[in-house]
């Protein structure tokens, strides 16, 4: 335990961030998860939700005791709804959605909270790509999205968003606004589903429409594991499942551009008896 977690402990000061790891069979890859979480330079609550794994993976997360907040479900709903429910068992103002195959660097939080305004929908680092077959870091992302660490208009990220999914992984939102981005599943329309896709980009393009600014971190502070059992590796090695994957995500990019556009408009205060 850190000085600064020291601190946070003695003055009984519920963590204002939730770090929310969602799991399924990854007995193999959530200690070093779960691990990350824990070490943070600043005191994080820390919750593992895990829909039907089979594996041993809930010896793996027992053995962590009280440091964690373990829920299980002996169904596997889909990634979705794991999330949704490690969100709503989350206590933080703020979340973090923590994949089991990935990491974080121990000053993630921190340095991410550093850039959170009330202007700032949501804040996220730089990623660096670690690949499981050569056991090193290969590639970073993301890090020349801004000059430098700090607050920015939604303006220039919105064009990124709408071509590339910045992942949660690297993000930390508000918990309300991942609550209202993850409760309603599919969207109205939807016809392409994969895996849990969809959400994932919603929940900051929704932010994009509730607050001006962004926050961002040019340090990769997010390591994101390239192994073969990873959803997106999967898709790509199948033709088919790559177009379901893109096609998931246009969707809801579309439907984020009709939002936009009725908010522009105005009509959905009108509808609402706010503006006449």
């Amino acid at each position: 335990m850190n000085e600064l977690q020291k601190v946070r402990t003695m003055t009984n000061t519920p963590p204002q961030v939730s770090i929310v790891i969602p799991t399924f069979n990854r007995a193999h890859f959530v200690g070093q998860a779960i691990d990350s979480a824990l070490s943070q330079s600043v005191a994080c609550e820390v919750i593992v939700c895990d829909h039907g794994s089979t594996d041993g993976t809930p010896e793996v997360v027992r053995g962590y005791g009280d440091r964690v907040t373990y829920v299980r479900r002996e169904r596997d709903f889909g990634p979705h709804f794991c999330w949704l429910e490690g969100v709503l068992h989350a206590s933080g103002t703020f979340v973090h959605l923590q994949f089991d195959d990935d990491w974080l660097e121990s000053t993630f939080i921190e340095a991410c909270m550093e850039v959170m305004t009330e202007e700032t929908g949501f804040a996220f680092s730089a990623v660096a790509l670690y690949d499981e077959d050569e056991g090193r870091v290969t590639r970073n992302f993301f890090d020349n999205v801004f000059p430098a660490s700090g607050v920015y208009p939604n303006r220039t990220l919105e064009k990124l968003l709408l071509r590339k999914l910045i992942s949660p992984g690297a993000m930390i939102y508000r918990r309300q606004d991942a609550l209202d981005a993850l409760y309603q599943g599919n969207l109205p329309l939807a016809r392409s589903t994969y895996h849990g896709v969809g959400p994932d980009c919603f929940i900051s393009l929704l932010c994009l429409l509730r607050y001006p600014r962004c926050g961002y971190v040019r340090d990769p502070l997010a390591v994101f594991r390239g192994h073969g059992e990873s959803i997106t590796m999967d898709a790509s090695a199948d033709p088919e499942r790559a177009r379901r994957l893109a096609a998931a995500y246009e969707e809801v990019r579309e439907y984020y551009r009709q939002l936009k556009r009725i908010k522009r408009s105005g009509s959905w205060m009108r509808a609402l008896g706010l503006k006449r």
